[in-house]
């Protein structure tokens, strides 16, 4: 009985103080992203949003700013914001902020499958291998959304645990609204026991008509025909692709941004034809075999970003909860070898892509470590969802966040 005791007591320490670590080398991080952030020449993109929420601010269409290719959210949101300096300030720890909270939401998720001392591991891993991270940094220098859309779909999949069907449709909705290509998210609600998909599929509707009948009211019709013509337009641009189509194009011939390693053009569009329909492929059978809630939304999330036409290096920080959840199994898995092995596997693409040479969108110098980048997100994303579908079902009724 005392042993019992003792042990339980032990377990409470150590649990606090790996609590305490993660806090204090999150909080480390943070102040070292948000410093390196804000006093760069940061906002390539955030000059966009500020610019044409400037547009907004005196009654006009938010696309007077050729580059803004969003809805009017974006812009919107920083209409209470008028002076430059403050919205990189304010961006950025927003940016930091989402972050912790798509950790958070992950962990929540998968809450009751860990013991107390597996919780601030899986809480570690997670936001070490999200802060400590060059393609982080390049993004927050940007001033992009992606943390943003990260958050928004950990927390859909946390809503959607939590019985919350309803808010986990409105929620998942917010991505598509804010970017337009993270609205096919939504195709997680299709996985196979999905409950009440109908509920979320519909919330995620009406979400989206809402917001654009706000857009017809307060700015008219010609806005809705302007976000579609804009999307349109940048969905061809001369930048560096991650995704299937930019391997086929960039490797196979001379694109602009990157010496080609072979110049085969026609071998390029097929190679990049068969590597779509091995993804689309890959992305049914995740539907049809989840393997859990958690795994399902990731890899729909890696199905995205490796079959957009533009996809830029910063989306692939929605493949790396693929490590978290796969970390999780690898400690609370009965038969944890294919999990711990997924994690290893994973620890190496988050190595290879995320803490390897510096990304750029615009222009690859070196083209076979592009080639690499590609192959690895590649191969974590197939082997993931092969694993993955192999895992018992009752795995994924296990995975409930902890009561309020």
């Amino acid at each position: 009985m005392g042993s019992r005791v003792g042990n339980s007591s032990g377990l409470r320490v150590l649990s606090a103080a790996l609590w305490a670590i993660v806090v204090i080398a999150g909080a480390y991080l943070t102040y070292a992203r948000f410093m390196d952030a804000v006093t760069s020449d940061i906002g390539t993109d955030l000059g966009v949003f500020f610019e044409a929420s400037r547009h907004a601010a005196q009654g006009e269409s938010v696309y007077l700013e050729p580059k803004y290719v969003y809805s009017p959210l974006v812009a919107w949101a920083l209409l209470p914001l008028t002076d430059f300096t403050t919205v990189v300030w304010v961006w950025t720890a927003l940016s930091l902020l989402a972050c912790w909270g798509a950790v958070a939401s992950v962990v929540a998720v998968l809450w009751r499958r860990l013991s107390a001392w597996q919780r601030p591991v899986v809480a570690g891993v997670a936001i070490i291998t999200l802060l400590f991270n060059n393609v982080t940094s390049v993004y927050l220098w940007f001033g992009q959304t992606d943390t943003l859309v990260l958050f928004f779909a950990a927390f859909a999949v946390l809503m959607s645990a939590r019985g919350w069907y309803a808010a986990s449709g409105a929620t998942l909705a917010v991505n598509g609204i804010m970017k337009t290509w993270p609205g096919g998210l939504a195709l997680w609600y299709l996985r196979r026991g999905a409950p009440h998909r109908w509920r979320s599929l519909l919330t995620a509707a009406a979400t989206a008509l809402a917001f654009a009948l706000i857009v017809v009211v307060i700015s008219g019709p010609q806005t809705i025909v302007s976000w579609v013509e804009r999307t349109l337009a940048f969905s061809n641009q001369p930048l560096v692709a991650y995704s299937v189509w930019g391997f086929g194009k960039q490797v196979f011939s001379d694109s602009g941004v990157m010496t080609p390693l072979w110049n085969a053009p026609i071998l390029g569009t097929t190679v990049a034809w068969v590597l779509a329909l091995a993804v689309i492929g890959l992305l049914v059978f995740a539907l049809m075999r989840p393997g859990s809630d958690s795994l399902a939304m990731w890899h729909v999330a890696s199905a995205l970003v490796l079959l957009i036409p533009v996809s830029h290096v910063s989306y692939r920080l929605l493949m790396l909860p693929l490590l978290w959840v796969w970390t999780a199994y690898a400690l609370s898995d009965k038969k944890r070898w294919p999990a711990v092995v997924m994690a290893l596997l994973l620890a190496c693409f988050w190595v290879i892509t995320f803490r390897g040479q510096t990304l750029d969108n615009r222009f690859a110098a070196d083209s076979t470590y592009y080639v690499v980048v590609m192959v690895s997100a590649l191969v974590v994303f197939a082997a993931s969802v092969i694993v993955g579908a192999a895992r018992d079902s009752s795995a994924r009724t296990s995975e409930s966040p902890p009561a309020l």
